[in-house]
């Protein structure tokens, strides 16, 4: 949890980033569509590339930290030892080591999307934090602090190398970047003549499972285009203009990203609003003020790392429970024909809460539910965040005393 916040910073600095970059900048962007930046913004493709670069370097900056932290913070944990770094700093290595070996290429893309998997940091972090604990417990404390480290390099660098090859090719053989756990949840969608609710829950759960434990991916995109339902969609709309007839009404869009997602994974659209009216500590206040922007645009990561929401226990029912709720809220809603089903293709970057407004041609109907699901959604979370804050209260007090 300490490492989290720690990285905070660079974290919602890296999401303001791609924020910008989505908004204006990548060509389907909603103020690129609207103002046509491409041709009317002088130097457009030197600032897309740089924003772009500057984007992935975080992110990949972002992940080696996450690294070091963790394996730093758990070995004091452990130790009482703080401030050698020899941990983290081996944690660091063995990471970057990693995804050089797993990444397809070694451009920054290719790089960026192998560290978008957070949870191998966490990993090795981890790991190492607890081999250097050991170490530092087998020797005097008298020379603890300074000797241990020494003495043990080269059995700590022999094994390293001996790691970094065994995860490499189980990484690599496993395909785990991209993550296994999301080809499972888009091979699910996308079984069948069309999807439907049961298997859109279902990839929900395992995507949203995923992203608790910090592997980030692009399923909905993915399984939305991969699967033939939207185009078939569209090809009717084009033709008969009558959105109520669609052949498909249940698919990614019209459940997942219009009702199921509302501030990216786990509804915390409404997490942000239950936090604003009813949390008091200073911190978790904070963050949720400072990243409501990002949050409106679906960018949660911040977010995950400032609250934290990643392995907190506490709020792991809600973030599964919430996205739940709102779907089925959604499927009842087009089954009894009280709003359509989002078709229409909306540009990148749209704020989510106007997803399934723009998604059914502007049905206010549709905007109304988006509405009500955030609200169901921050009830859901009301119970977790009051005993969060007490939590928080508490530590706050004990820090001033």
């Amino acid at each position: 949890m300490a490492s989290l916040w720690l990285i905070f910073p660079l974290e919602f600095v890296a999401v303001s980033f791609h924020i910008v970059y989505e908004l204006g900048f990548h060509r389907n962007g909603i103020l690129e569509v609207a103002l046509n930046l491409h041709e009317s913004l002088p130097g457009f493709d030197d600032l897309a590339y740089l924003l772009k670069s500057t984007n992935n370097l975080t992110f990949i900056t972002v992940s080696l930290l996450l690294a070091f932290f963790t394996a730093e913070k758990f070995f004091e944990l452990r130790t009482g030892i703080s401030h050698q770094y020899l941990a983290g700093i081996t944690s660091l290595f063995i990471y970057f080591l990693l995804i050089v070996e797993t990444a397809s290429g070694l451009d920054l893309p290719q790089i960026t999307a192998v560290a978008s998997n957070l949870l191998i940091p966490i990993l090795i972090g981890l790991l190492t934090g607890f081999c250097y604990s050991l170490l530092s417990h087998q020797n005097s404390p008298r020379i603890s602090t300074h000797y241990w480290a020494t003495t043990h390099l080269i059995f700590i660098f022999t094994g390293i190398i001996l790691l970094v090859g065994a995860l490499s090719f189980a990484i690599y053989q496993t395909q785990l970047f991209p993550s296994y756990l999301y080809q499972q949840a888009q091979n699910i969608v996308q079984a069948g003549n069309h999807p439907n609710l049961g298997s859109i829950l279902l990839a929900t759960f395992i995507h949203n499972v995923g992203h608790y434990i910090g592997i980030i991916s692009t399923f909905a995109a993915d399984a939305g285009n991969h699967f033939s339902a939207e185009g078939a969609n569209l090809a009717y709309l084009a033709q008969h203009h009558k959105l109520w007839k669609i052949p498909y009404p249940i698919n990614i869009k019209s459940l997942y990203d219009s009702y199921g997602a509302i501030g990216g994974n786990g509804m915390l659209l409404g997490l942000v609003g239950s936090i604003l009216v009813r949390v008091k500590a200073q911190r978790i206040r904070l963050v949720a003020q400072l990243t409501l922007g990002q949050v409106i645009f679906d960018q949660n990561e911040a977010l995950m790392f400032g609250i934290p929401i990643l392995f907190n226990p506490l709020l792991l029912i809600p973030f599964l429970l919430a996205p739940f709720v709102t779907m089925t809220l959604g499927y009842l809603a087009i089954s009894f024909h009280l709003v359509p089903a989002a078709a229409y293709v909306i540009p990148y970057a749209t704020p989510s809460i106007l997803r399934a407004f723009l998604g059914t041609n502007g049905n206010y109907l549709a905007l109304t539910l988006s509405l009500l699901c955030c609200l169901v959604s921050g009830a859901i979370y009301y119970p977790f965040i009051r005993l969060l804050d007490q939590a928080s209260l508490q530590k706050e007090g004990d820090a001033h005393a």
